[in-house]
């Protein structure tokens, strides 16, 4: 998606890359001396290290004199051999491995599909709850914040479980509303619109009354991209408690907002706010760069994404963000940022993205008569996502040496070292090992300025969390008419914007989209909420 892929190249020069593990079924020499140090026995020989094995997805990376993997030796006690191979080949890799039966230790981020796949080839190993805890509390606690109580409930398979669960975690609450707060003054709106009836009369003076001061009436309110329902003015929708193409749990009932009361509700303010020339009518072909075009070629007053585009990038990821491109040419510039927009009865809301995007990473069969070796993987997981020295070494290498922190609190390199392909050469960067376990408030606290967090943390925790609360099962009827019903959702959403269908003839689209399949995919979700998640 444009967000995600927003978020991970802003990401790119902290956390480069994701690591699979290696192949090879459980070396013997795993069951060893406490802790996998080398230990000698009144004379004896030293026993052998645990060999722990890693692919590496990047050919330019050192990985023989990088820091971090000496420290994660001399911690842990255990040999590390690394293969490389590339990204787009490790799925492959691991099916021809499985098929000839040489079981990897472990692999990452498999689909939930896949997941149940790897279950029902009985090469995937049980992994004890106590040892996650034990070994992982960092991890724990993690999860906890985003997925509640209970992290596992996703991936748990007849009381079990076969997976350490990865979320991407601002996904959840990261797409807000904003406006552009000049336009606002410009316009004579001193005061933030809350309410949808503040929110039409700010977007129709962003038409009206030429706030970028060209004298031409070439602006517009609000835009969207026309391809994704549920992100297409989901404000709008969010203020009607109707939230499209997601599954939602209402007393105990699974609905889908495309089809609820709410959702006329919200296209008949759009179509009204389109007939209006409120909405910037190529919307309907838009793609993400058109998007961010228009907000940054000033067309747009106001737009829904996601929130840290709209801060300086030192708030929180780094890099330049569409604040920082329109506070080059507006001095002062800011947006005002809101979690929504209240509807009539006070509800708002954005639709966002459950976190769980994969099931998470799987360790072979072999393991479960390993558990040492299994414990092993796990405590360096922790180490290299979660514990500052191990973190900093592995991404960053010698504080002192390669790096300091700035009188600002984010990491400056020291030179060459500030040329990534000289960080490369020794090996910094890109070892995250797990490559999956990516808690944004820990790695940001690298990036973003301490005068900045707290404002990052207080736009961030404006965010509501609506989510499909079923996206991480395996839904076989859902998944062979999701596209049918999402593209006749979208053509009939457009014309109901756009007034090429009257809106009289919502109900007969609610019954074809029952007709067409949706009536068996709610039923089926219904079974799946409560056989998983019903309370």
């Amino acid at each position: 998606m444009m967000k995600k892929r927003i978020l991970l190249g802003a990401l790119s020069a902290v956390m480069l890359m994701s690591i699979m593990a290696g192949c090879g079924n459980s070396d013997s020499s795993g069951n060893q001396a406490e802790n996998g140090k080398q230990s000698t026995d009144n004379g004896e020989a030293s026993k052998p290290k645990m060999k722990l094995m890693f692919w590496n997805l990047d050919e330019n990376q050192n990985t023989d004199s990088s820091v971090g993997i000496k420290a994660l030796k001399e911690k842990f006690g255990v040999d590390i051999e690394f293969t490389a191979t590339s990204r787009e080949a490790m799925k492959e890799k691991l099916n021809l491995l499985i098929s000839s039966g040489e079981i990897p230790d472990w692999w990452k981020e498999p689909s939930f599909t896949e997941y149940d796949k790897f279950l029902e080839q009985d090469v995937a190993a049980e992994i004890p709850q106590e040892l996650i805890e034990q070994n992982m509390p960092k991890y724990m606690e993690w999860l906890k914040r985003f997925l509640g109580d209970d992290p596992f409930k996703y991936i748990r398979k007849d009381g079990k479980i076969y997976g350490l669960p990865v979320i991407w975690d601002i996904g959840i609450d990261g797409v807000q509303l904003a406006f552009r707060e000049d336009w606002l003054k410009k316009v004579g709106i001193t005061k933030t619109p809350e309410t949808l009836e503040e929110m039409e009369a700010a977007l129709t003076k962003f038409r009206n009354e030429d706030p970028d001061g060209n004298g031409k009436k070439d602006t517009y309110g609000i835009t969207a991209a026309g391809e994704n329902i549920e992100s297409m003015f989901s404000s709008v929708f969010g203020a009607y408690d109707a939230y499209p193409n997601i599954f939602r749990e209402k007393d105990g009932k699974i609905v889908r907002g495309e089809i609820e009361p709410g959702a006329k509700q919200a296209l008949e303010v759009l179509n009204r706010w389109y007939k209006n020339e409120l909405i910037d009518p190529e919307f309907v072909v838009n793609k993400g760069n058109n998007v961010e075009d228009k907000v940054l070629t000033d067309k747009i007053g106001a737009i829904e994404y996601y929130w840290w585009a709209f801060l300086p990038g030192n708030a929180f990821l780094g890099g330049e963000q569409w604040y920082d491109k329109l506070a080059k040419k507006y001095p002062g510039f800011n947006f005002a940022i809101e979690g929504g927009i209240k509807g009539p009865d006070g509800k708002y809301g954005i639709s966002q993205y459950n976190p769980a995007y994969a099931s998470g990473v799987m360790f072979g069969k072999q393991l479960e008569q390993d558990h040492d070796k299994m414990i092993k993987y796990m405590q360096i997981f922790e180490a290299t996502q979660f514990d500052p020295e191990i973190y900093e070494k592995m991404n960053f290498g010698e504080k002192g040496v390669h790096w300091n922190k700035s009188d600002k609190g984010t990491v400056e390199f020291v030179p060459p070292y500030s040329d990534e392909k000289e960080r490369k050469k020794i090996g910094i960067g890109g070892y995250s090992m797990a490559g999956s376990f990516n808690d944004y408030e820990f790695q940001t606290s690298y990036t973003s300025e301490e005068s900045l967090r707290q404002l990052a943390k207080d736009t961030r925790a404006k965010g509501t969390r609506n989510i499909d609360i079923l996206a991480p099962f395996n839904k076989p009827i859902y998944n062979e008419t999701q596209d049918k019903l999402k593209q006749y959702t979208l053509q009939n959403y457009i014309d109901f914007i756009t007034g090429r269908k009257p809106l009289n003839e919502f109900d007969s689209f609610v019954a074809e989209w029952r007709k067409m399949g949706g009536d068996q995919v709610l039923a089926e979700a219904q079974q799946v909420y409560d056989e998983n998640l019903k309370s």
